[in-house]
């Protein structure tokens, strides 16, 4: 029997894949982020992940050596790297982790692809790097760390005083948040160009020989800023694109060159890419799937996310084709006004909607319910599915106009 390392923490969507599928596993979980370090649970292993050398001792000392890696988290992209390099498993190298995990790194690889692909940017140690950054580059600006996920921390700024007052306010923050979320990262801070233009991301599959599997079904974004937020995060995430054939053959195009730029092997891939006027710009690419992408592509279009990242975490190719083409939506929401959460609008109603494929309220009546660019989480996550088109538009319009977070 196959046994695969889960590293980092535990995803029961994944988990559960793998028994299903006949393959054993062990979480290699982070003793920093677990609820009960001194509980011992089947298929468990507590690791240190503050360094290399710390996370090898951890793995050469399991009873039983794992055949395949997978993560579904960020913060384990650059460990689960040094784990299969000294296992020599199938998995991304060392140094396209490390450009996957640090958007300053990344940036640095976008500027030597054979076309412009990213926006400029600067890794910002000073209050006077951003006023010299701002000197030569038009406003609005983006000030965001250069290693967290889920936009957190991420500002825009239309002028200099906004800049300067959303840079102070970030520092403020930015030890307490990288304590909660990447405990074994330093802080860094970019300052960079804001792309004018809509928000899509495509996943991928990088295979053996380094050749991007990208699939061919975008899904587009809505911004908080789109809808009305004075914050920057992902709304909305929906399939399929309405972007024109044209866009998304240029879209495509860019998402495989921002892979091969980065160097990236055995992996799946996450891109996220702008559509400007000057043509598609990539935001970031992850070397994992991207968020809630295993049941949207499922929902969407009968495509096995968790399958192929089996698949390349063995060596083999992945299976992209799509079998459907039905519309999905998945929708994160944040109050307007932070505060204590008391609930959400038309709730009741939300229930009842034939779209309705899930829906997940993170905070409890009372805790403090925040805004993403202060590092706070989605309130409540939906995700919608419909194969009858009109009936989930009509369920999609209802709660962009009533669902909302309340908060005192």
């Amino acid at each position: 029997m196959r046994h695969a390392l889960v590293i980092g923490k535990k995803f029961s969507g994944l988990t559960n894949f793998l028994l299903e599928n006949g393959i054993e596993y062990t979480t290699l979980t982070d003793i920093k982020t677990t609820k009960y370090p001194d509980k011992k649970f089947k298929r468990r292993v507590l690791c240190d992940y503050s360094s290399r050398e710390k996370v090898l001792e951890t793995v050469r000392d399991l009873l039983e050596k794992p055949d395949l890696l997978m993560t579904a988290y960020e913060n384990y992209i650059l460990p689960m790297s040094w784990i299969g390099e000294d296992l020599g498993t199938y998995t991304i190298p060392v140094s396209a982790a490390e450009k996957c995990t640090d958007k300053y790194l990344m940036r640095k690889a976008f500027a030597l692809a054979p076309e412009k692909i990213s926006p400029d940017f600067y890794e910002i140690k000073t209050e006077d790097d951003v006023i010299n950054f701002a000197k030569t580059h038009d406003f609005p600006l983006i000030i965001k760390p250069a290693n967290l996920s889920k936009s957190l921390l991420v500002t825009k700024s239309e002028n200099l005083d906004e800049l300067l007052e959303n840079y102070q306010k970030t520092l403020k923050v930015v030890d307490k948040i990288y304590q909660k979320y990447a405990p074994d990262r330093e802080p860094k801070l970019l300052i960079e160009e804001f792309l004018k233009g809509s928000v899509h991301s495509v996943d991928a599959f990088v295979d053996k020989n380094g050749v991007p599997h990208v699939m061919k079904e975008i899904v587009d974004y809505q911004t908080g800023y789109e809808v009305g937020y004075d914050d920057n995060f992902h709304y909305s995430r929906i399939l399929p694109s309405r972007l024109s054939s044209e866009d998304q053959e240029k879209f495509l195009n860019c998402a495989k060159l921002g892979c091969e730029a980065l160097g990236m092997k055995n992996s799946p891939a996450h891109i996220e890419i702008i559509m400007t006027k000057s043509g598609p710009r990539i935001v970031e690419i992850g070397a994992r799937n991207g968020g809630y992408r295993s049941r949207m592509y499922m929902l969407a279009n009968g495509i096995d996310i968790n399958m192929n990242a089996l698949k390349i975490a063995t060596g083999e190719m992945p299976e992209i084709s799509a079998k459907k083409n039905e519309p999905v939506a998945v929708l994160e929401l944040f109050p307007h006004n932070p505060g204590n959460f008391v609930e959400l609008s038309s709730e009741a109603e939300l229930n009842e909607l034939p779209s309705l494929e899930y829906l997940s309220i993170k905070v409890k009546p009372g805790e403090y319910s925040g805004k993403s660019s202060d590092g706070y989480k989605a309130t409540a996550i939906i995700i919608l599915h419909n194969s009858d088109v009109e009936q989930f538009n009509k369920d999609l319009e209802f709660v962009k106009n009533n669902v909302k977070v309340i908060t005192r």
